[in-house]
């Protein structure tokens, strides 16, 4: 089974492009950290993970009452949803489709935009709320700093949740945390499990105004967090130096792309991340990640996604070992497609 995230598949594989984590992430030293906190299990967490909201607080200049901590960052959106039952929610798509789902489970009129619709579809909607991811998943997509401090000025009256998990992953100016004080109508979700590569362990956060936060409060639930989540977090903020090398990832990202884009069956879609979408010009994506899961190689199909016309996967770079593996299985393919 693969699900929104991209890698719920039980199985041995030699390489996985479908989850946007960082592929090179040495953990050990978390490990043996852990390690040394397993006595944490043996009473409940702090309700609210409040050692750790104070390390965020630090780290992003605010308040401690400004974070409410979280089961990672989709317990964030539903959270938000519930804040906000029955609201009209727009979605900027193609995107994650758990915007969506939490919307509809808290009764929201959910309506679809896209980047070029966008405020055209503000002024005629007049949202509540407005969902934006930003890098995108799952085209990479970027709006700049500026454009999300222009749209918070212009629509005072919707709140604008802007899901910056994938934050780490670009070098574009997208940073908005320092603007959660000047606009009320701001809602900023973030994940500590992509740049780290610890989606197992499901820690997110989101940042907002004190009356934003007291309303989305009350709808949390106690101890959602586990001991060792919280222990995790505050160990990796505290070291991040870990050989995190953007540039790099991206330069590998763009030699991907390049080799993609040579055969007849693929288009690569630019990107402002590591991971992007393909369109499948010939064949269908499904028949593409069964010839890939043969090979026990695991790409992301991507068709279902809200806003995509055609068969679309979505890939995340790997090593160049790695990519290449992925480059000899998909010239079969081609090879085969082309000439049925």
């Amino acid at each position: 089974m693969i699900n929104g995230h991209g890698d719920e598949y039980v199985g041995e594989l030699v390489a996985n492009f479908s989850s946007n984590v960082w592929y090179g992430a040495d953990n050990s030293a978390l490990y043996k950290h852990l390690y040394s906190q397993m006595y944490t299990i043996e009473r409940y967490p702090d309700t609210e993970a409040g050692s750790l909201k104070q390390v965020l607080a630090d780290k992003n200049k605010i308040a401690a009452s400004q974070i409410v901590v979280c089961n990672g960052s989709t317990e964030a959106f539903y959270l938000i949803a519930n804040a906000f039952s029955g609201s009209q929610s727009l979605i900027v798509s193609p995107t994650f489709s758990e915007y969506a789902d939490a919307c509809r489970m808290y009764n929201h009129n959910v309506r679809h935009t896209d980047c070029k619709n966008l405020n055209t579809d503000i002024e005629t909607l007049k949202p509540d709320l407005v969902w934006i991811c930003n890098p995108n998943n799952p085209d990479g997509n970027c709006f700049e700093a500026t454009e999300i401090k222009q749209l918070l000025t212009n629509y005072p009256d919707s709140i604008f949740v802007i899901d910056q998990a994938y934050i780490h992953f670009t070098q574009r100016e997208i940073c908005v945390v320092n603007e959660i004080q000047k606009y009320p109508n701001l809602i900023i979700v973030q994940s500590l499990t992509k740049r780290h590569a610890i989606p197992g362990l499901r820690l997110g956060y989101l940042m907002a105004s004190g009356t934003i936060i007291t309303r989305i409060s009350q709808f949390r639930m106690p101890w959602s967090v586990n001991s060792l989540a919280i222990e995790a977090g505050k160990y990796i903020l505290k070291n991040e130096k870990d050989g995190f090398q953007l540039h790099n990832w991206l330069c590998e990202c763009e030699i991907l792309r390049n080799k993609i884009d040579s055969f007849d069956c693929f288009k690569s879609i630019p990107s402002e991340t590591p991971y992007f979408l393909v369109k499948l010009n010939k064949g269908k994506a499904s028949d593409l990640k069964t010839f890939l899961l043969s090979h026990k190689i695991l790409i992301r199909q991507a068709t279902n996604f809200e806003g995509l016309d055609g068969e679309h996967i979505r890939i995340c770079t790997l090593s160049r070992e790695k990519n290449d593996l992925l480059i000899n299985k998909l010239n079969e393919w081609n090879r085969s497609v082309t000439l049925s």
